[in-house]
């Protein structure tokens, strides 16, 4: 009987002498395949910045978990202040704040960075375990790496993303080293309280235990009982069943997915959403035409990982994580066949091109630079919000959602209208924002009606507002702009509102 899962080579049995000599003449063309796993992931990252949107707001909140208190209550906005907050990323908050305590937003690059290449590094080993050679493991890791690239901003979701690779690699090589299965039930306790993702933690063991039952390995049964212990251990957080609950809530959302481009169906209109039906069609010709059954195990978990992230494009990263690991455990090549890629090249030469990437991206990493916020993030209005600091205490400001984490982090005295946490605002809030942000029917009724003080304008898609302000100058006036855009504060203060 077939089993998809298990590897080629025993890793366990003792070197031949002519392999345990052929691993001694390091680095060889393994080593440089490898390093080439991590390494490109790890220089792309640097290579580009950081987005403040999702990741800047989690700066402030993690501090006050540092503080000894977990938020609960929104307490940032003026238009839903009170309501309750499920915070389900306070861990991976908190380690972002701790993060930025060490060095600012050059350490949360090369953060991402370190989670980035860890994460490759994990699905390469994965592949390995599930039989394919060096350079397919590798190749295959890199084209996961591609399809999901714009998937990779540093948020709390790249903390599960890690966990998730660390799941992927325990699962390929169970067959092998089946006392590892027992790290998911610590897994799933530090994904539950690091991201909503956490769910996928006893998917992956429920789906390994159905190909194992397609197997028919009597071992589904312990991955019965680790997907039972796993499940359990996800209720260890401060919210209980309620962080399941949160997660329901946010894929359900009407709001969010009208709103928010990540949580909208697939579609063709960006290039991870392209390669992601691109390499779904590539597999799926390879497996036709490749003349051997498929396992359906195999079937299994790329069909659920599939229709996975058709619901919403924020699901395609894992199918760019499964997709290599699975393939790999169909490509298992020749002994002698992977011995004759070993022998190739040159000591010198593979630590010539090991060397100069990762010279490269050390010399990319942001600590020797000292940049500037400006030139590490995007969506990150510093000049604006430098602006804003200096409005008295507790003015009520209208900016653009996706500016709002900054202004919450680097202004954190002026509440806000909105901001990237789309899932506790109700839809009368959100329609009033676009509203106001197209400078539609009744926009200066309702900033009265909120008692808004300042308004930050988007020179890049506010423009209709941006003019409207601009031309009644005996309501608002323009005290300070800059690339990014325009705050006006009103001229004449408003009456109280609750």
């Amino acid at each position: 009987m077939a089993h998809s899962l298990l590897p080629a080579l025993d890793t366990s049995e003792p070197l031949r002498p002519d392999a345990a000599a052929r691993r001694s003449a390091r680095p060889n063309l393994d080593d440089v395949w490898a390093s080439l796993a991590v390494l490109v992931p790890v220089l792309v990252s640097l290579a580009t910045r950081l987005v403040a949107t999702d990741l800047a707001y989690h700066f402030r909140a993690g501090e006050q978990v540092l503080g000894g208190s977990i938020p609960r209550t929104e307490t940032w906005t003026f238009t839903i202040r009170g309501v309750t907050w499920v915070d389900q990323q306070w861990g991976a908050q908190a380690l972002l704040a701790l993060a930025h305590r060490g060095g600012g937003l050059a350490t949360i690059a090369v953060l991402r960075a370190a989670l980035i290449g860890v994460t490759f590094g994990l699905i390469y080993l994965a592949c390995r375990a599930r039989g394919a050679a060096p350079r397919s493991a590798s190749l295959l890791s890199l084209g996961g790496f591609l399809v999901c690239l714009q998937t990779l901003s540093m948020r709390p979701q790249l903390f599960g993303v890690a966990l998730f690779a660390v799941s992927l690699w325990i699962l390929a090589g169970r067959r092998h080293r089946p006392a590892r299965l027992w790290l998911f039930p610590v897994i799933a306790l530090a994904w539950a309280n690091l991201h909503g993702s956490f769910v996928l933690a006893p998917l992956l063991v429920l789906v390994a235990m159905v190909e194992d039952l397609i197997d028919r390995d009597p071992a589904w049964r312990r991955l019965a009982l680790v997907a039972g212990v796993c499940t359990l251990a996800t209720l260890a957080n401060p919210f209980g069943p309620g962080a399941w609950r949160y997660v329901w809530d946010l894929g359900t959302n009407p709001v969010i997915r009208a709103s928010v481009t990540e949580w909208a169906p697939m579609s063709v209109a960006t290039f991870s959403e392209v390669a992601f039906f691109a390499t779904a069609a590539g597999i799926t010709v390879w497996l036709v035409r490749r003349g051997t059954p498929v396992p359906w195990g195999s079937l299994l978990w790329l069909v659920t990982f599939f229709v996975l992230a058709l619901p919403a494009r924020r699901g395609l990263i894992w199918w760019a994580l499964v997709a290599p690991v699975t393939v790999a455990g169909l490509l298992r090549e020749p002994a002698e066949q992977a011995e004759s890629a070993t022998r190739g090249g040159s000591r010198r030469l593979n630590a010539a091109v090991i060397g100069a990437i990762a010279g490269a991206a050390l010399v990319l990493v942001p600590w020797w630079r000292s940049p500037s916020d400006a030139e590490l993030v995007t969506e990150a209005p510093v000049g604006l919000s430098a602006a804003t600091s200096q409005l008295p205490a507790g003015s009520r400001l209208l900016a653009p959602q996706p500016w709002g984490s900054w202004f919450e982090f680097a202004s954190p005295s002026t509440p806000l209208f909105v901001d990237p946490r789309i899932e506790l605002y109700p839809p009368g809030v959100w329609s009033d924002y676009l509203t106001v942000r197209t400078a539609g029917t009744g926009w200066r009724e309702i900033l009265d009606r909120y008692g808004v003080e300042a308004v930050v304008v988007d020179r890049r898609t506010w423009g209709p507002l941006l003019a409207e302000m601009q031309a009644d100058p005996s309501d608002w006036r323009l005290a300070s702009e800059d690339e990014d855009g325009v705050l006006f504060v009103r001229v004449h203060s408003t009456p109280d509102v609750p």
